[in-house]
């Protein structure tokens, strides 16, 4: 798998990493990262379309997997299919990163 890294050094986020899978167990990998991130991701198809969104469903347990994903310029849901993913990148800002369940509690009982 190709991941291109960000410049501001972390290791820990994804955001700001590029993914080109080469094969499908890749590809399976890099959507099971998207479904996890916390934060738009771009979706560059093998038709040179890109889709920038939140993946909020996935299914691969079918003949054709897909993930589902709230498109930011649109205001239903798409559906794309894994065989027609190129790349992924982490675009969008990773909203839970350094964040805890410990510190919401934290912040929580102070208030």
């Amino acid at each position: 798998m190709s991941a291109e890294h960000s410049s501001n050094g972390s290791s820990q986020s994804w955001q700001g990493h590029r993914i080109q899978p080469a094969d499908e167990n890749q590809l399976r990998e890099a959507m099971g990262r998207a479904f996890d991130y916390r934060g738009d991701v771009t979706i560059r198809l093998q038709s040179g379309e890109q889709i920038v969104g939140y993946v909020f469903d996935r299914h691969e347990d079918i003949p054709q997997s897909f993930v589902q994903i709230f498109l930011s310029d649109h205001p239903e849901p798409r559906s794309v299919l894994y065989q027609d993913i190129l790349e992924v990148e982490f675009s969008g800002e990773d909203t839970a990163f350094g964040r805890s369940w410990e510190d919401w509690a934290k912040k929580w009982q102070k208030s």
